[in-house]
């Protein structure tokens, strides 16, 4: 009886430690996404030198300004692991009726809590294993350098600032390497002259890369 058990969980102690060690057999991924960005600019008082008779210009010598604007926003998602993945990012406006603008580059982590992070292949002499999981949710955390362009009552300005962000979203996968991707995400930024809270939405699709 030990004998026969051993050989029925041998298997499964296999597969499992393939599974453990086959980070490698995770795909990457890229996604495009269409969406809205809406930032609040606060300038820092300390940094402003406010024109005499300003009547944007508060008391403490601060003004503000809202940017929103259609953005197209690209992630590379590389080194997976069952349950985590990093990405790089980049985020560029398409259309703001001002000519305002928020750019953005950056580095990231995601966490996905209900199935593996990514498509799953696994060959082995003639021996082949696919794991897509239908539907991935995901939370993670975000740093990167922007550029933001701001219109206030009196002229067109720009920052350069660092942003701090926090997402979570889904994806669900209607074919074998394509999927709908849709994100939230809140940031925190800090510039040279501003600071900046921004509310970003995005909805597009999701590709898996060959291995």
């Amino acid at each position: 009886m030990i004998l026969i058990r051993i050989l029925f969980c041998l298997p499964l102690i296999l597969f499992s430690i393939s599974m453990a060690s086959a980070s490698t057999n995770l795909h990457q991924s890229i996604s495009a996404s269409l969406g809205m960005v809406n930032v609040t600019v606060t300038e820092n008082a300390s940094s402003l030198k406010a024109a005499e008779g300003d009547a944007a210009t508060d008391a403490t010598g601060g003004q503000s300004a809202s940017v929103s604007v259609v953005s197209m926003d690209l992630v590379y998602e590389f080194d997976n692991h069952t349950r985590k993945s990093y990405f790089l990012k980049a985020t560029a406006p398409l259309l703001a009726a001002d000519g305002s603008g928020y750019y953005l580059g950056g580095l990231g982590m995601n966490y996905y809590f209900n199935s593996l992070s990514s498509l799953f292949t696994f060959n082995n002499e003639g021996t082949s294993l696919t794991m897509n999981p239908t539907m991935r949710y995901y939370w993670g955390a975000a740093g990167g350098i922007g550029f933001v362009v701001y219109s206030t009552e009196t002229a067109k300005k720009s920052d350069l600032i660092f942003d701090l962000q926090l997402h979570g979203g889904g994806i669900f996968n209607f074919k074998r390497d394509w999927g709908i991707r849709g994100e939230a995400a809140i940031s925190r930024g800090t510039g040279v002259a501003t600071s900046t809270i921004g509310i970003k939405l995005f909805f597009g699709i999701n590709y898996y890369l060959e291995k």
